[in-house]
């Protein structure tokens, strides 16, 4: 859109108002062109705007309109936060082929700062269903409801926190014969094949090639080492390991604010090499203008949550809270965040909507995390009523 006079146009998302900036004539004529927004535009477009916090000492419990905004490592991402009920996504059908099954459910965890929208796995069918409309409803929402799995098979490693790991290294990934794949992912990657393969379509689909999923392993020997201050002095073998998640998540942590706060981030320390990706993913520009296209390890673009992103979304370390939108009422589940080693610990989410760690040997559940690509858009059932909600989910055309 343009104006006359050199008066500029601009959209405000958070007023849902036109602004024109340098308007200094009497006759300035402005010429608007609607285009149909694509889908995190248009759910910008439906939401209040507001900064995020920059800590987190309790959980949030409340019931809010509003997506919050924070940087990731690609630009702005804007989450959900809270007793959230207008996140539903309807997207995808159970079995190897599309059309052949139950319709797959998801709720919005946030749209990235490249556009991208991340979801995780809500259920499927009927079996998607809500308590209130505001939490997932027991073990529906997990792949695996029938039998937990196990991070890893063994625990006296540090690597074993790894999403991929290599026996030796502190970032291993790959796909080479040296790399072993976490157990979560070998299921996630089955579950993929078998249920989203046709609506990816070798990244020609309508799930993103490119973003990637954060196993943050940059660590310290010491549990009172400033979060940012890793320096990678532990991480294989036996060795005392305390990793970025731990550092920055858990009360009584040694964050840069308060030591009473969780401190999280949506950004990956070492994005090269524990921000796993497709392996046809292509690079991208950071905000720091670095380019990166993360591992290029992954079978498909699949991940779990980050207990960054649980944080961001209500939930904290040790305390409950049943009713923000990630909790899952029956059912423990897996993210894919270490903790800490000298035996390997990962970050979980506990039924009690509360988010601890767990040795890797012990079994959980698993919730897929994928990302749909920037131009895709969504319809409702009911345009303009109540979009998102359970009764009324956002549909990927």
């Amino acid at each position: 859109s343009v104006c006359s006079n050199n008066a500029k146009p601009k959209w405000s998302y958070t007023n849902k108002t036109l602004l024109v900036s340098n308007l200094t004539k009497n006759g300035t004529e402005c010429y608007l062109y609607y285009d149909i927004p694509k889908g995190g535009e248009q759910i910008l477009a439906e939401r209040t705007i507001e900064k995020g916090q920059d800590g987190f000492g309790t959980t949030d419990t409340g019931e809010h309109n509003t997506l919050y905004s924070d940087e990731d490592d690609f630009g702005i991402t804007y989450y959900y936060r809270g007793k959230v009920n207008n996140n539903w996504v309807k997207f995808g059908k159970s079995g190897t082929q599309s059309g052949s099954g139950n319709d797959l459910y998801w709720r919005i965890i946030r749209i990235n700062g490249d556009g991208t929208i991340r979801l995780i796995y809500a259920g499927e069918g009927s079996a998607a269903t809500s308590d209130g409309g505001y939490t997932t409803n027991g073990t529906n929402a997990l792949i695996n409801k029938n039998t937990s799995t196990q991070y890893y098979g063994s625990y006296d490693q540090a690597e074993y926190v790894g999403f991929q790991f290599k026996t030796g290294s502190i970032h291993g990934h790959g796909t080479d014969s040296n790399i072993t794949n976490s157990n979560v992912l070998t299921v996630l990657n089955t579950w993929f094949g078998d249920n989203l393969a046709d609506e990816f379509n070798d990244g020609n689909g309508k799930i993103d090639p490119n973003e990637g999923f954060c196993n943050d392993r940059r660590n310290s020997q010491s549990a009172s080492t400033t979060w940012g201050n890793e320096n990678d002095d532990g991480g294989t073998s036996g060795t005392k390991t305390y990793y970025g998640a731990h550092l920055r998540l858990r009360p009584g942590g040694n964050n840069p604010s308060d030591s009473h706060k969780s401190v999280p981030t949506f950004k990956c320390k070492d994005i090269d090499n524990d921000y796993f990706t497709y392996t046809g993913a292509t690079s991208k520009s950071t905000t720091t203008q670095k380019q990166t296209s993360g591992t290029k390890s992954l079978q498909y673009p699949i991940g779990l949550i980050t207990a960054d992103e649980v944080t961001y979304a209500g939930g904290l370390h040790s305390q409950d809270n049943t009713s923000y939108y990630l909790n899952n009422q029956s059912g423990h589940y897996w993210t894919m965040s270490p903790s800490n080693a000298t035996i390997a610990w990962v970050f979980f989410v506990s039924s009690d909507g509360y988010f601890g760690n767990d040795i890797v040997i012990n079994s959980h559940g698993i919730r897929p995390v994928i990302n749909l690509k920037a131009d895709i858009k969504f319809t409702t059932q009911d345009n303009g009523h109540n979009p998102g909600t359970i009764d009324n989910p956002y549909v990927v055309e």
